[in-house]
This record gives C-alpha cells, sequence and structure tokens, in this order.
C-alpha cells in the first residue's frame, strides 16, 4: 500500500507501525487461471525451506487488520470473497481502514505467498443487524481485487443447509488468538475441538444464550480473542468443509466453557446468493508493463497491540 510522498500526515500514521516492507507481484493484467478445488490441501509432508510448510496445512486463513493490527480471522471462500464474523465489522469502524491478508502465518513477516487486499464492501447478515449481539454473527467481505490462488492459498468448501455432524467427526481451528494472558502469538496456532452437543452447551451457558444459528466446540485448547471470524473446519470425504465461524465463548481462562460459532449451513443459501447476485467490483484498466515484472509495495505492519471488539 504505497503512501504518497507529497503527505506527510500519512506518513506520520505510518511511523509508529515500524513496517516490513514487502514486494509482491501486482494484479495480474491478462486473464487469471480458474480457481482450484475447495476444500483441498496441498500434500502432506510438503517443506519450504526445510521445515514443515504451515502455509500450506491452512490455505484458506485470512488475517483481517484494522488500522495496522490484527484484530479478527476469516476464510476465503472465493477469489473475491471472505467469510468473517459481524462483531470484527462494528458500524463505528470505517471498511477502508481495514486491510486482509491470504497466505499468511507470522504476523511479523510475509512470507513468499502473502497477498494483501482492500475492502470493497462488507455484507453483514440481517439478523445480526437486528439482534445483535444474539446470533447472526456473519459477515461477507469482498475484496477490491483478485486472490492469485497457489498451494499456500485456496478456497475452503462451504456446507450444504442439510449438513449433519456427530461428535466424532474431527474439526480444527486455527487462528493468532490469545493462548496465553500474555498477549497474540505471532505464529499461526491450531487446535484440534471437539463438537459439543447443542443440549450440553445450552447447559453450560444458558437455553437463551444458545441459538439454532450457532454450534459449539472446545477442549482444554479453545478459540480466543484474536480468532473471531477464523474458521472452524472439519474434513468430510476427504474435502474441508468451514461448519463454523468463531464468534464468542467466556474467554481462554474458562475452560468448562467452548467456544461458540456462528453455524455457516444454517447461513450457506444466503452466502451463497449474495456471492451469485453481488457484482464484482471495478477494475484498474491494464497496464502497459509487462506483467511478471509490475510489483507491489505491500505494508505488513509489526504487531504492537491488541485491538478487540
Amino acid at each position: 500500500m504505497a503512501v504518497p510522498a507529497s503527505d506527510p500526515g500519512a506518513l506520520r500514521l505510518l511511523l509508529p507501525l515500524l513496517p516490513l516492507l514487502l514486494l509482491l507481484p501486482a494484479t495480474r493484467a491478462h486473464p487469471t487461471a480458474p480457481a482450484p478445488t475447495c476444500g483441498q490441501r496441498a500434500p502432506e509432508g510438503r517443506v519450504l525451506g526445510g521445515v514443515p510448510a504451515a502455509a500450506y496445512r491452512w490455505p484458506w486463513q485470512v488475517s483481517v487488520h484494522y488500522a495496522g493490527v490484527h484484530v479478527c480471522g476469516g476464510s476465503v471462500l472465493d477469489a473475491y470473497w471472505v467469510l468473517s464474523a459481524a462483531h470484527c465489522f462494528n458500524r463505528e469502524k470505517n471498511i477502508a481502514t481495514f486491510d486482509l491478508y491470504v497466505g499468511l502465518t507470522n504476523l511479523r513477516a510475509a512470507g513468499a505467498h502473502t497477498q494483501w487486499f482492500a475492502v470493497s464492501r462488507v455484507i453483514l447478515h440481517p439478523s445480526y443487524q437486528m439482534w445483535h449481539p444474539v446470533g447472526g454473527d456473519v459477515a461477507l467481505v469482498q475484496l477490491q481485487s483478485r486472490i492469485e490462488f497457489s498451494d499456500a492459498v485456496r478456497p475452503v468448501c462451504l456446507p450444504p443447509p442439510t449438513l449433519q455432524l456427530d461428535s466424532n467427526t474431527a474439526c480444527w481451528v486455527a487462528g493468532w488468538g490469545l493462548v496465553s494472558p500474555q498477549g497474540l502469538p505471532n505464529e499461526l496456532q491450531e487446535a484440534q475441538l471437539p463438537l459439543i452437543s447443542q443440549a450440553l452447551c445450552r447447559l453450560l451457558y444458558s437455553p437463551s444464550a444458545i441459538q439454532q444459528d450457532m454450534l459449539c466446540a472446545g477442549s482444554l485448547k479453545t478459540a480466543c480473542e484474536g480468532d473471531s471470524g477464523g474458521p472452524l473446519v472439519c474434513e468430510l470425504n476427504h474435502t474441508w468443509v468451514q461448519i463454523g465461524i468463531v464468534s464468542w465463548g467466556q474467554g481462554c481462562a474458562q475452560q468448562l466453557y467452548p467456544a461458540v460459532f456462528a453455524r455457516v449451513s444454517y447461513f450457506s443459501s444466503w452466502i451463497r446468493h449474495h456471492m451469485e447476485r453481488t457484482p464484482l467490483p471495478e477494475q484498474p484498466a491494464p497496464t502497459l508493463a509487462p506483467a511478471h515484472s509490475a510489483t507491489l509495495i505491500v505494508l505488513v505492519p509489526v504487531l504492537t497491540s491488541l485491538a478487540f471488539s
């Protein structure tokens, strides 16, 4: 995100962030390759630089930044759409201040596959707008430009509205949320979470707190602040499907309480409707410069504080 040298005010805002500048390929002017099949990861055992390639493990993971700080997670649905939690995009927040990153596993350093995106529009589910904070915690985020897919950046699959899961289904959550009272980790964290029945979850919280558009999952490693908006995914028939969006809970210290997720199958028809009917953002005119030599300066802020809604 280049800042004009003639704007000293903008430069003063950037200096406290101690940014790391990285050159990334610019958006290609020629047609891009078709999107990969959703819910597929690179083969297990791939390595990058001699160490396990975490970027290939959860390739749909998104980091949502506000004013240069990681605040929430999200998931890649296709080349222009990201799924997250509605509470991450409160009305008082200016969407122009959001930045979304894909192909990012370390908050302090961009990788070879990291891509930065500005937000074109945010669509909140109408039940969240009417009944917040009870239910409807779903946001569809349209990007201003197209995601370039690779082994490190792939879409996750949406579930059908009729999806039924049993407690033996293997499900995982990933994010940069708190793992201790000391603060956020730099590296993307992951945890396998058992699914909790609706009846048990209502007993632990209250019958009125757990709505039909929610599901619960948890263990001694549960989702925490900074994980909000991130995906809960399960492997079904060798395909990774997103069943939940991290929404709320009693916090990391309250280990008897599971994390509460927006139930994606409940919203999947609404999600598909808006993805199919919403016009794509206007694209800039093609550049005359060769696509392979074009570059874009992207800002990856150093994490200095926690901003959590």
